[in-house]
């Protein structure tokens, strides 16, 4: 029943109202300025978290010299959802939709073009109101009319975003790039920078997104979003001997609508819409979770 997934990916299993600080917009000067001077000599290229290509752009959009410790240390204690930020900057204020993919594949190492290709990502009935209306008017329809929406929802995803941001003049900032795919793919980037450190891992669409050496559990999602599974990680498995989820949370998730499996010891989800779990619900696991792994951790 467990999927075994080949690359970092996350599809929006956390909402901004739980990780709203993952962008606090954080100044280049503050970010510097929060390293220790000391710490500089322990940094080089190889400690980078990015490409030396992202550690470029980066560093020039904080004015900072992309080959100095300095830079390399301010760059990795940035949330992801800044890096990122910085480094669409340097594509200049026209940003096309292959761009935005390219970064979220440097910055995040989530592949849009291999969702888009294999039509993974969000399933749903029709895509919200701003990003229908640009693309029928991309149509030469009216904004509001449904004559070619399901066209429109058999676009792949790689167009509905690139019509999008035609329509727009190709002038998106950082933050309405990030809702976009949000919108389109079902990639809270947002939430992706805020799990950082978590102890929690995830996994959808054929690829991890979260994962670290001390996760806890593992939230698993379908190719589509519709099914969730959540089961003990490996540090879990480290500290208690076993797989066995903790009671309390069985309990909690289970008056989510979740059922427990004693043989695989999974918790297990689908949505009877056949729709992708919306965020609201994805929220509240995400922070079910949390909590479960703040008292593990006492």
């Amino acid at each position: 029943m467990k999927i075994h997934v080949k690359k970092f990916f996350y599809s929006a299993l956390a909402t901004s109202i739980l990780l709203m600080g993952a962008s606090s917009g954080v100044s280049a000067n503050e970010t510097a300025g929060n390293v220790n001077p000391q710490t500089y000599e322990a940094y080089s290229q190889q400690d980078a978290k990015y490409s030396k290509k992202a550690v470029k752009a980066i560093s020039e959009a904080l004015g900072m010299d992309a080959n100095s410790q300095q830079a390399i240390a301010a760059i990795n204690q940035l949330p992801k959802i800044k890096a990122w930020e910085y480094y669409l900057s340097r594509f200049g204020k026209k940003l096309k939709g292959n761009e935005i993919r390219q970064a979220v594949e440097d910055i995040f190492d989530i592949d849009l073009n291999y969702v888009s290709k294999n039509d993974y990502g969000s399933k749903l009935s029709i895509y919200p109101t701003p990003v229908m209306e640009s693309v029928r008017a991309s149509l030469n329809e009216e904004v509001t009319s449904t004559a070619k929406d399901e066209r429109i929802m058999n676009m792949s995803k790689n167009e509905v975003m690139d019509r999008y941001i035609k329509q727009q003049d190709y002038a998106l900032s950082g933050a309405q790039a990030s809702l976009l795919i949000n919108q389109i793919f079902g990639v809270n980037l947002v939430g992706i920078s805020g799990l950082e450190g978590k102890q929690l891992a995830i996994s959808s669409k054929g690829q991890w997104i979260v994962k670290s050496d001390r996760d806890l559990f593992i939230l698993e999602s379908s190719l589509d979003d519709v099914d969730v599974s959540i089961y003990a990680g490996p540090y879990l498995q480290e500290l208690t001997g076993g797989s066995e989820l903790p009671a309390p949370l069985i309990a909690k998730l289970t008056e989510l609508g979740f059922t427990y499996n004693e043989t695989e010891q999974l918790l297990y989800y689908k949505n009877p819409t056949g729709e992708s779990v919306p965020d609201a619900f994805k929220g509240q696991l995400i922070g079910i979770l949390l909590g479960t792994i703040a008292q593990v951790n006492g």
